[in-house]
């Protein structure tokens, strides 16, 4: 199974497969449920509001809009 990882300044974010479809990770901490690995890479780019990340605004990050500049990894 494939997933995705980002690097950014403040840490590594992840989109995995997951239970009810795909999982975005930041640390140790699922940011949320997505229906597709795309739908939450555009929440993460935009900036994803999560409990989890109350300090960090993550469409500060620069993070990629488009899957294919996230580094593939295998899960």
């Amino acid at each position: 199974m494939k997933g995705f990882r980002f690097g950014s300044t403040q840490g590594a974010f992840y989109i995995l497969p997951g239970q009810d479809g795909w999982a975005a990770t930041y640390g140790n901490e699922t940011l949320g449920e997505f229906p597709s690995p795309q739908q939450a890479c555009d929440d993460l780019a935009r900036g994803l509001s999560c409990e989890h990340l109350s300090e960090l605004d993550t469409s500060t990050l620069e993070i990629p809009e488009k899957l294919a500049d996230w580094e593939i990894v295998h899960v």
